[in-house]
Order: C-alpha cells, then sequence, then structure tokens
C-alpha cells in the first residue's frame, strides 16, 4: 500500500511540476511574441522608406527649384512636428510631408493647390499653367540626381491626369526616375504628391 501510495506521490508532483513548466513555457512564449511584435514596430518605423533626401535637402532643393523657375517662394526652414510638417509657401500652395524622425529623410512630399474658381478664360489658363508649374517644382526637387527628359514629364503629366477633360476630377499614379507620383483633387484643392522612391 505505502508503494502505491509513493507512486501516486511521485505521479502527482511530476504531473504537477509538467503543469507549471508549461505554464512557464506558455509565459515566455507570449514575453517572446510581444518583444517580435515590438521588434517589427520598430523595423517598420526606421524602414519607412524615404525619397533619397532629408529636410535640409529638401529647403536646398525647393530653393535652386525656385530660382530657377524665377519665383521668389523660397524657404528659410522646415519646422517637423511628430514626423510631419507643413509650410504655407504662398496664398495658393502648401507644402507637406511626412519625415522618419530617426534619420530625418523625407519618406512623403506633397503640394497642395487650393481651389479657386475661374472668373474668366484667363484666370483658367493661369490655374493650368499654376498645376503644370507646380509638377515641375514638385520633379525638380525630387529629381536632382538625375536628368528628366521633357518628353517623360509630359508622358507623367498625362498618367497622373493633368492634362484632362474639364469635368474628370483628376486621380492618377504615374513612375518618373524611380519616383511614383500621385495626383488627386479632393476637398483641400490639387495634391501633388512624391509617394515612394524604388532602387
Amino acid at each position: 500500500m505505502r508503494k502505491q501510495l509513493f507512486f501516486m506521490v511521485i505521479i502527482l508532483l511530476s504531473v504537477a511540476l509538467l503543469v507549471s513548466c508549461k505554464g512557464d513555457d506558455k509565459a515566455k512564449e507570449k514575453k517572446d511574441e510581444a518583444e517580435t511584435k515590438i521588434q517589427q514596430v520598430e523595423d517598420k518605423i526606421i524602414n519607412l522608406g524615404s525619397l533619397g533626401f532629408t529636410t535640409d535637402d529638401l529647403i536646398k532643393n525647393w530653393n535652386e527649384a525656385q530660382a530657377e523657375m524665377k519665383d521668389s517662394d523660397k524657404i528659410d526652414q522646415i519646422n517637423v512636428r511628430n514626423g510631419e510638417f507643413k509650410h504655407d509657401v504662398n496664398d495658393g500652395m502648401i507644402l507637406e510631408g511626412i519625415v522618419n524622425e530617426t534619420t530625418n529623410e523625407v519618406i512623403r512630399l506633397s503640394i497642395v493647390k487650393k481651389d479657386r474658381e475661374a472668373e474668366n478664360l484667363n484666370t483658367t489658363l493661369d490655374k493650368y499653367e499654376d498645376t503644370i508649374a507646380a509638377f515641375f517644382l514638385l520633379v525638380a526637387v525630387t529629381n536632382t540626381e538625375e536628368a528628366v527628359k521633357d518628353q517623360d514629364i509630359g508622358k507623367v503629366t498625362y498618367k497622373l491626369g493633368l492634362l484632362r477633360d474639364k469635368d474628370k476630377k483628376i486621380n492618377g499614379t504615374a513612375t518618373l526616375n524611380n519616383v511614383t507620383y500621385k495626383a488627386e483633387e479632393n476637398e483641400r484643392g490639387l495634391v501633388l504628391s512624391a509617394v515612394e522612391k524604388r532602387d
């Protein structure tokens, strides 16, 4: 009887030990899963992508492009808050973007053209020319290392929908020199964006 009791105690202790070890393994697995998820989030934050330039480069590129276009809408500084910036360039244009605060590289850059009602044909043509000029400015700022051909810009403006019928809303995406551009009309006006650079 004592032998049976002894064996039952040993079996019960073994089972209790196995159960407690299994609980520790589950807790460890949950902790490992949490650490893995945190690491994945950190990797995503660091590897957000880049357009290939910092905010300082952006200011330099912008001012050089403005000088070439003989415009006077220069930028002295960009204030990044919580990984974003917004800068009123002039009465009808806003420059905004997303920045990886770890590397200070610009991830996304947008020019927002506020929509204004055209009163006559001349202002309609001015609005159209302003839209094309804003896109040229975006291309000049994001393509400082590679030459851009006029014919390629023509194709991209067509794909983006900038050369469109008056009744159609602009909404398109196109790639030029490995940079993906997007154009979209919404309640804010026309938003021209450089959204991604591929190697």
